[in-house]
């Protein structure tokens, strides 16, 4: 199939910033005037903003936009003596070693598939179920109420945006050709009507009850299992997986969604162990240049796909035979071969990340994130007009998961006048909060308070979830990510404490601009509901 994608040559001539936001869908695109993207990223450095939210995205940091830089030259010199594709597809199989070697998963036999972004990366699985399993099947999707918006749509073979990664306009919701058919789903929440969470066994129950009467129908099932959700929830528990996975016969595939790979290189390698595929993204915990997803396959289910040959109509708009390990021939001559270099990148910016907190020894690793665990929590119960939200505990100590059996995500509820804010308020909050917003305070304020107002904080968007009221509140985020321990370290331990006390300094910060939103909640109302309100996000120049 020949490509009918424009000259990748000429579009690496294009700004380094440019491409960081191509082969993607709508949610790369860029505000013209803020040049932040809808969840407050710039595909350039922002070093002025105090910045704690890996568990949506996270702009790219100096050194990742270096690498991505030094990247884009390489292709170019390699390009004019192997020709372009042969150039390209020796730069992701390089990605390839250096992602398995990172996640120490050499000689596993584990293949990796590239994708656009997580939710693209849980389409490719259910395409390889569906080839592998066959049809009907049922995608059954754990924790479903703490997964990303896109999922129910992904996990149906349905659009799941109003643009595809290769560039076509679509209609969210609508099926994806060939892919949507004999498929249906099922959603099991974590949380119950109140917003409460459900105990581990009713969830492991509600789980195993669903494979079990989709198998009884004649059905094959896909299991979405989370490890971690958005709030840090691994659900099901293990013993509930292990047990599906024990179950005779092959009308069951399990997915581990890891896309926020907040879990230990052992926990990982484990799940691929016992056939599980495992979903990752380098743009979550390791603050990667939003967005960038994989598909990590164990060797058994590897072996299995090097047969295949046909791809449905429909994947062409998401995929491409770059993407695919040179192991799968039947499947990269199925598809066009239109490089998706924005992507390219991204994962070179997540890979320099992950290569930068995997130098830092184990015990500052765990040090950095302990502490993190352990102050946070208290800086937000300090606040009165903050309320931490209860998270699951499933997981915690686990020796597998090393560095990551400490919790690194703390949601937390906003309240004003003994009311927690909606989720259209706290959405508000969270614009004005990554903003400047000195200039909608009174003119009274001190000029310590109007610094305040001026810092741009970027933490995790707010997440619905219901109160016991029945209203829909918004669950704001502070999250560690890599770059906390990478940022920090130094051989000089004393250096580094100080640079990680540093780091809490930023915290309180945060906290404090959310207290002083929530005094003059009306005035931001009043300003950001006006028709001609603009963002006037301080961001560096590119």
């Amino acid at each position: 199939m020949k490509s009918s994608s424009p000259d990748p040559l000429r579009q690496l001539a294009a700004p380094l910033e440019q491409l960081l936001t191509c082969g993607g869908d709508t949610r790369l695109a860029l505000d013209p005037v803020s040049l932040l993207n809808g969840y407050g990223c710039c595909p350039f450095p922002r070093p002025e903003a105090f910045t704690f939210a890996s568990s949506t995205a996270t702009s790219i940091s100096g050194r990742a936009y270096a690498a991505a830089a030094a990247a884009r030259q390489a292709l170019l010199r390699d390009s004019a003596t192997l020709g372009f594709e042969r150039a390209f597809d020796a730069h992701l199989d390089a990605l390839r070693t250096q992602l398995l070697r990172l996640l120490d998963l050499q000689g596993t036999g584990c293949e990796i598939v590239f994708a656009p972004s997580g939710t693209d990366a849980q389409l490719h699985a259910l395409f390889l179920a569906r080839e592998l399993l066959g049809t009907p099947l049922c995608s059954i999707i754990a924790a479903a109420d703490e997964t990303g918006s896109g999922t129910k749509f992904a996990a149906q073979g349905l659009h799941f945006n109003a643009a595809t990664a290769c560039g076509g306009a679509v209609t969210k919701g609508e099926p994806i050709r060939g892919m949507s058919e004999g498929v249906a789903t099922v959603a099991i929440a974590a949380r119950d009507a109140s917003g409460a969470l459900r105990p581990d066994h009713e969830v492991d129950r509600a789980v195993m009850h669903a494979v079990a009467v989709a198998t009884v129908a004649g059905k094959r099932a896909l299991l979405f299992a989370m490890d971690s959700s958005k709030f840090g929830l691994r659900s099901p528990r293990l013993e509930c997986l292990l047990g599906i996975a024990a179950t005779p016969g092959d009308d069951v595939q399990i997915v581990i969604d890891a896309c926020q790979v907040r879990l230990g290189r052992k926990r990982l390698r484990a799940y691929l162990d016992q056939g599980f595929i495992v979903l990752i993204t380098g743009s979550k915990f390791f603050t990667g240049a939003p967005f960038s997803g994989a598909v990590l396959v164990p060797e058994k289910l590897a072996q299995r796909c090097k047969g295949m040959k046909r791809v449905p109509e429909g994947m062409a708009d998401y995929t491409n035979r770059f993407d695919w390990p040179a192991s799968l021939p039947g499947l990269r001559a199925a598809l066009p071969a239109a490089a998706n270099l924005g992507q390219w990148l991204r994962w070179v910016s997540a890979l320099e990340e992950m290569r930068a907190y995997y130098a830092v020894p184990m015990s500052f690793r765990e040090l950095a994130l302990n502490q993190f665990a352990e102050i946070v929590p208290r800086l937000l119960a300090a606040e009165p007009s903050l309320v931490p939200l209860q998270t699951g505990t499933e997981g915690a100590d686990d020796p597998e998961n090393e560095e990551m059996a400490t919790r690194t995500i703390f949601p937390f509820l906003v309240q004003r006048n003994g009311r927690v804010l909606t989720q259209a308020q706290a959405a508000l909050l969270y614009r004005a909060l990554n903003d400047d917003v000195a200039s909608l305070l009174p003119a009274r304020q001190p000029p310590m308070q109007r610094l305040l107002a001026a810092r741009c904080c970027h933490i995790g968007q707010p997440v619905a979830i219901p109160d016991a009221q029945g209203h829909t509140v918004g669950a704001l985020r502070i999250s560690a990510g890599a770059r906390v321990v990478s940022e920090t370290w130094r051989d000089d331990m004393l250096a580094a404490r100080e640079r990680l006390r540093a780091e809490f300094d930023q915290v309180r910060a945060v906290i404090d601009k959310i207290a002083l939103l929530v005094r003059y909640f009306d005035e931001i109302e009043r300003a950001y509901a006006r028709p001609d309100a603009r963002v006037s996000y301080r961001v560096s120049a590119a």
